[in-house]
């Protein structure tokens, strides 16, 4: 039996939501802004390598930030700018 494919914008979407709680409470952790970086990055790069659709990487970079608000970038600035330096 296959595993079912994951949906990368609900996983991308849960790791924002999880991040900015967490820096609401406890400040902006290092280790959590690295993790959910590179998750969101390694998903666009998936995306971008699946051979029956336009590449989707930039979309999801697009739609990660536009799950950061204005507000809760200042929970979670270094992820806001990590996410727009993948959006370069």
């Amino acid at each position: 039996m296959a595993k079912p494919k994951p949906d990368h914008f609900e996983a991308t979407a849960a790791l924002i939501s999880n991040a900015v709680g967490t820096a609401r409470v406890f400040g902006e952790n290092p280790r959590i802004t690295r993790l959910v970086a590179s998750s969101i990055g390694r998903f666009a790069a998936e995306l971008d390598n699946m051979p029956e659709a336009v590449p989707a990487g930039a979309q999801l970079i697009r739609y990660a930030l536009a799950q950061i608000s204005e507000q809760d970038a200042l929970f979670v600035p270094k992820l806001h700018a990590s996410l727009e330096e993948l959006a370069r």
